[in-house]
Parts: C-alpha cells; sequence; structure tokens
C-alpha cells in the first residue's frame, strides 16, 4: 500500500503542470460548494424571518443557481481537458 501511494505522490510532484490544474479544478468545486451553502443561509434567513413573498426569494436563489451552473460547465470542460492531458493512453 505504502508503494502505491509513494508512485502516486511522485507521479504528481513530477509534474507540477498537473498539480496546479487539479488544484484549480478542486478551488471550483469548493466555490460551487460555497455558492450552494450561500443559497441555503439566504433561504434559511429568510425563513427564520417570515420574510417570504415567493418572488424575491426564488430570484435570489435562482442567481446563485445561475452562478453554479456556470461555474459547473467551466469546471467539467477544465476536468475534460485535464483527463484528456493526464490518462493513460
Amino acid at each position: 500500500m505504502r508503494l502505491c501511494i509513494e508512485i502516486v505522490r511522485r507521479a504528481v510532484y513530477y509534474h507540477p503542470q498537473r498539480l496546479e490544474d487539479i488544484g484549480s479544478i478542486r478551488d471550483a468545486m469548493r466555490q460551487i460548494s460555497q455558492e450552494a451553502s450561500v443559497a441555503v443561509d439566504l433561504l434559511d434567513a429568510k425563513i427564520e424571518d417570515e420574510r417570504l413573498d415567493g418572488r424575491t426569494e426564488a430570484e435570489d436563489v435562482r442567481t446563485i443557481l445561475e452562478l453554479i451552473q456556470t461555474l459547473t460547465l467551466e469546471t467539467s470542460e477544465h476536468l475534460d481537458a485535464y483527463q484528456d492531458r493526464y490518462s493513460d493512453p
């Protein structure tokens, strides 16, 4: 098991661009998660304060969902490029 971990570790460290690419994908996934969390927090606050009018919360959440969709598409494209670049033939 240790040998497998060491082989993977060496493969990543010998390719700094690979490490940078996957780090960028990880960061994008983190941003997607944070945006979803913002939407949940926003709804929690509106529910708690009973400030629900139907339109405002829907618009707010829709805006965040559109951002998440854009980020997801971009991240998927980066992931495809990463896979094409680094996967074994």
